[in-house]
């Protein structure tokens, strides 16, 4: 499995059953800041890679021209990362249709900031409890938020991929944000997503292999584990990044 790893994030990001991956990720830790960005391009052939890629390259540039930890340094990083989406474009209509999902989070061992457009995730544990995850920017998740389908049901939605909001060179930015304080013990974990990955690894499999998991290394390598086992042969690229704040 081709996973990369720091001593508190380890992350991973593959083809599955696909012939080329479009996801793209980065994290990077400078000056006791950390910086992680995941993006899930969409748009046809050649497209959706280099939406995602713009896009990661973009946001990481900005970001570390300030370093500030702040829900509003990361939108002006989402805002970077669509400018930059905007320029491909103008040089090189061919890629017109190109969009792409993006979750930025950022931590100075304090607190951490994120946010988010699409429906590639970021989820919050605390203590192995799931305390949030972001809402994903689709028609199904409209649905269960007026309690027309459960939460669980979103997966397998037939309407799943109907995203209400990305980050394209043509649409407003629809950037939704978050925080919380770190707890002082080091007890809150994050994990980054594409859809790839979520859809194959349920929440309750997340809390328990987090539960028995010393470090970020082995929390990812035993999700992947689970979602290679019950993965069809042409299942999605799928993307993930764990984060252990202590």
């Amino acid at each position: 499995m081709n996973t990369e790893s720091t001593d508190k994030a380890a992350w991973t990001s593959r083809a599955g059953g696909r012939k080329y991956n479009e996801d793209a990720l980065h994290f990077e830790e400078r000056g006791g800041i950390a910086f992680a960005a995941l993006a899930d391009g969409l748009g046809g052939h050649r497209g959706g890679a280099a939406a995602s890629r713009t896009a990661i390259e973009a946001a990481c540039s900005a970001f570390w021209e300030k370093g500030s930890i702040s829900a509003d340094a990361l939108e002006s990083c989402a805002r970077r990362a669509k400018e930059a989406l905007v320029q491909v474009q103008q040089a090189d209509p061919s890629f017109n249709r190109m969009k792409t999902t993006l979750v930025l989070w950022a931590s100075d061992g304090t607190q951490a900031v994120w946010g988010h457009v699409g429906d590639s995730r970021l989820y919050h544990f605390r203590q192995e409890r799931l305390q949030s995850r972001t809402k994903d920017h689709s028609l199904p998740q409209k649905l269960a938020d007026i309690g027309e389908i459960a939460e669980e049901a979103i997966r397998h939605h037939e309407d799943r991929n109907r995203l209400t909001a990305v980050l394209d060179g043509s649409t407003p930015l629809r950037w939704a944000a978050g925080s919380t304080r770190l707890q002082a013990d080091g007890e809150d974990t994050f994990l980054l997503c594409s859809d790839g990955f979520w859809e194959l690894v349920t929440e309750v499999d997340m809390c328990t292999t987090l539960a028995a998991a010393p470090s970020p290394q082995a929390w990812l390598k035993v999700m992947e584990e689970k979602l290679l086992t019950q993965a069809p042969t042409d299942h999605d690229n799928y993307t993930a990044l764990a984060v252990f704040s202590g």
